[in-house]
């Protein structure tokens, strides 16, 4: 028998609507030895209607730094350092490495939007050349 958190736990994930998230990352001022933002474009869509879902904040985003690439000492998890949202379903987002510099490399990152009600995830290669 299904304890009641766990009941609670499957309808809440029922409950959960999907939201299609596109993104695409451009090297921007990021090169190797250097520690300048790279970019993110993020595209969030409601799965169902097709909307543009444009009232999300920083909050609603991260970014995750999967994998080391030879050389890197550091990564850009969690380190968004500017978010514009263009009020279009189209949202900005620059990142740069903790405490290091980039490295030359394909770096492979997963983007997650999330809301009290809503979820999705895309995935992004970022070129560092």
């Amino acid at each position: 028998m299904s304890s009641k958190k766990e009941i609670a736990a499957s309808n809440a994930l029922s409950a959960s609507a999907a939201l299609l998230v596109q993104a695409e990352a451009g090297q921007g001022f990021a090169a190797p030895h250097n520690n300048q933002p790279a970019n993110f474009l993020v595209v969030v869509t409601d799965n169902i209607s097709g909307l543009a879902i444009t009232n999300l904040t920083q909050k609603n985003f991260a970014i995750v730094d999967h994998f080391s690439i030879p050389g890197q000492t550091c990564g850009f998890s969690g380190n968004i350092t500017s978010f514009n949202n263009v009020l279009n379903g189209a949202y900005q987002i620059q990142v740069k490495p903790k405490n290091c510099n980039w490295v030359a490399g394909d770096y492979l990152a997963q983007i997650i939007v999330s809301t009290k009600t809503s979820n999705g995830q895309a995935t992004a290669k970022l070129s560092v050349k």
